[in-house]
């Protein structure tokens, strides 16, 4: 029987091959090169047709607070399809974005990175915590830190994302946009 990923003590079979494991983990560094070097048509190329990239609004509340879940839902600062991301890429790659010339410094760090087999055969759910740092010309540095679950799938033999929940650290975004992909 498949462990939850949370439990403490995940049972073997709840793991993914190691050479799975290993391909994954360099597919995220990969990953963050790609966004690192503005190499969007590449970090594209890593995306399922049917991905979904969301950004959950906070949802944080006191422990002892104990009343229904909003009946509208929780919401997103962002939820976008594969159409979307290649429209913000080509407002990015247009040159017309004021925040981003000059181009920013731009540098991701990504932790903490756990693998685990999905239900289905061909898929692995991934959690990591990614930390961004952005130096802009004005010598103004912002430090970004989110978590990240993933679902990611073999397509033609090659892992890509299907999924990315990003649930920020920071309860006001601490910069003055938020361009950047997590």
């Amino acid at each position: 029987m498949k462990a939850a990923p949370g439990s403490a003590n995940p049972a073997p079979s709840a793991m993914l091959e190691l050479v799975d494991h290993v391909v994954l983990t360099q597919q995220l560094y990969f990953e963050a090169r790609c966004l690192d070097e503005e190499r969007f048509q590449d970090w594209l190329a890593l995306l399922t047709d049917d991905v979904r990239y969301r950004m959950p609004l906070d949802n944080r509340r006191f422990r002892k607070d104990r009343s229904e879940p909003l009946p509208i839902g929780q919401g997103f600062s962002f939820d976008e399809t594969l159409a979307r991301l290649r429209l913000r890429v080509i407002r990015m790659e247009s040159g017309l974005v004021w925040a981003e010339d000059p181009r920013n410094h731009v540098r991701r760090a990504v932790t903490n990175v756990e693998i685990w087999q999905a239900d289905a055969k061909d898929e692995a759910d991934v959690h990591s915590v990614v930390t961004i740092h952005r130096g802009r010309i004005d010598g103004d540095e912002r430090r970004i830190v989110a978590g990240r679950k993933d679902l990611w799938r073999r397509v033609d033999g090659a892992w890509k994302l299907a999924r990315r929940d990003i649930e920020l650290d920071h309860t006001i975004v601490p910069d003055t946009n938020l361009n950047t992909f997590f």
